[in-house]
C-alpha cells in the first residue's frame, strides 16, 4: 500500500488514550501529516445515536480520508483512527463485522501500529461511553492486532514520556523497515 515508500502508522487503540494528541505531536515531530480521526466528525453530523450503518460508513469514509490525504505525506502518515478499530467496535455492540471490512483491515495493514495503552485517566466527552470496559476493549485491540500478524507496539505512560516512547519505537523501525 505506501507509495512513493510512504510508511503507514496508525495510532490506535481504546477511546480517551490520548490518540490524537500523540497523532499531532508524531507527526509535527516528523514533518509530515496525519489522518484525522475520521469517525468523531461523522458522529457530530449525525441527529441522534449511531447505528450499524453508520459505523460501516465511518470505515467507508477513514479508506476514503487515508486514500486522499497519503499523497501529501511525507515519509510517514500518521492515522488517528484505523479499520481494526472499526472491526472492534462492531464486536463491541455485537453487531455484524462484514466480509468487505475483515478483507480490507489486512488489504491496507499499517506497517506500524502504535497501541495506545490504558495507563492515563479516561476524560468524558459527548461522544466516549466505555470508561468500565477499557481493558476489555485494549484486550480486544491486541487481539485483532495478532490475528492479522501486525507489527504493533505498546505505547505507555503520560505525555512526554509517551510521545518519546513512541518515537524511539518508530525510529527502532525506520531503521529496519
Amino acid at each position: 500500500m505506501p507509495q512513493r515508500n510512504i510508511y503507514r502508522i496508525s495510532i490506535t487503540g481504546t477511546e480517551s488514550t490520548g490518540k490524537t494528541v500523540l497523532a499531532e505531536q508524531l507527526a509535527a515531530h516528523y514533518k509530515t501529516i496525519f489522518v484525522p480521526d475520521y469517525s468523531r466528525s461523522y458522529i457530530e453530523r449525525l441527529d441522534g445515536k449511531y447505528n450499524h450503518t453508520h459505523v460501516l460508513e465511518i470505515a467507508k469514509g477513514i479508506i476514503a480520508q487515508e486514500t486522499k490525504m497519503l499523497r501529501y505525506a511525507h515519509r510517514i502518515l500518521f492515522s488517528d483512527n484505523d479499520l481494526t478499530n472499526i472491526k472492534i467496535w462492531l464486536k463491541y455492540y455485537k453487531w455484524h463485522v462484514p466480509d468487505w471490512l475483515e478483507h480490507e483491515i489486512v488489504k491496507r495493514k499499517y506497517d506500524l501500529y502504535l497501541l495506545c495503552n490504558i495507563d492515563i485517566p479516561w476524560k468524558a466527552d459527548s461522544q466516549r461511553a466505555n470508561p468500565e470496559d477499557r481493558l476489555e476493549l485494549f484486550n480486544s485491540f491486541v487481539e485483532s492486532l495478532t490475528d492479522i500478524e501486525a507489527n504493533f507496539s505498546h505505547v505507555k505512560g503520560k505525555e512526554e514520556k509517551r510521545l518519546g516512547s513512541a518515537i524511539e519505537l518508530i525510529d527502532e523501525f525506520l531503521s529496519h523497515p
